[in-house]
């Protein structure tokens, strides 16, 4: 049996400028290679480009690990950032990543792939919605249905039993702090607690931006103070966040400390 090979020499990874990523795609691709050769994929170069394949319940899915590596070296394909090199039946599956600040290597997440259809039994949660084209009726009937995140309603009130400062005088301190930083402990969404310093940073909500605007006229696609959120910059990352000032413990703004008694020290 002739063992399944990726053709890297296309790539010269030995002769890209960023090492440490050359090297990362190149394990990655070794991965693609190993993961394609023990789940029973074909490897085929057409047109010029190569890909892996397999045929489930009639359809043909194609993915295009030397693709998805170009994509990594910064090479322009036609394909989004985010979004794998992916056919089925010679379609783009518009396969893509969750939104992550950490996104990983488009050829690692290919290798997924291709483990996640390899498998004797598709593991069916985890296939993506755009390819369920390839799942039987009766595996189509078996997909767990996702249960839909609550929506926020502005003003509900916390259920967490803590005592927060009253939210017209937090928001006050932080308005009217001229920018200083200040120190603020609040309930998030979740329920958790979170400490942060940080400084006002207004942001304009979606169609009131203007040239005068924060950030060259940063938008948020809604106004934060429908839910009780101020806008501010985390020192310590430089990062926009936000603050929900009707859940707060602990805030020290222009050389004031207030407290409740739900606050607990960081």
């Amino acid at each position: 049996m002739v063992r399944l090979k990726i053709p890297l020499e296309s790539l010269a990874l030995e002769h890209h400028h960023d090492e440490k990523r050359a090297k990362a795609v190149k394990r990655a691709l070794a991965w693609c290679e190993a993961l394609a050769e023990s789940t029973g994929w074909d490897s085929v170069v057409e047109d010029g480009v190569h890909s892996l394949h397999r045929t489930i319940n009639g359809n043909r899915v194609d993915v295009l690990p030397l693709l998805a590596a170009e994509m990594d070296l910064g090479h322009d394909v036609k394909f989004a950032q985010g979004h794998l090199p992916v056919y089925l039946n010679g379609e783009d599956a518009c396969v893509r990543s969750l939104n992550s600040r950490a996104q990983p290597l488009h050829t690692d997440m290919v290798a997924s792939i291709i483990l996640l259809l390899g498998s004797e039994h598709l593991p069916l949660a985890a296939i993506p919605t755009t390819l369920h084209a390839l799942l039987s009726d009766e595996e189509r009937a078996m997909v767990p249905v996702p249960t839909p995140r609550p929506r926020y309603e502005p003003g509900r009130p916390s259920t967490s039993g803590r005592i927060f400062l009253p939210e017209d005088h937090v928001l006050e301190g932080i308005l009217q702090g001229g920018g200083e930083p200040f120190v603020v402990q609040f309930e998030k969404r979740d329920g958790t607690l979170r400490n942060m310093t940080a400084r006002y940073e207004p942001v304009a909500p979606a169609g009131e931006a203007t040239p005068d605007s924060p950030e060259g006229g940063r938008v948020l696609p809604y106004d934060p103070a429908t839910y009780s959120l101020v806008p501010v910059m985390e020192t310590t990352t430089n990062r926009y966040r936000l603050v929900a000032y009707d859940r707060v413990t602990f805030i020290a703004v222009d050389g004031q400390a207030h407290q409740t008694e739900s606050y607990v020290l960081p």
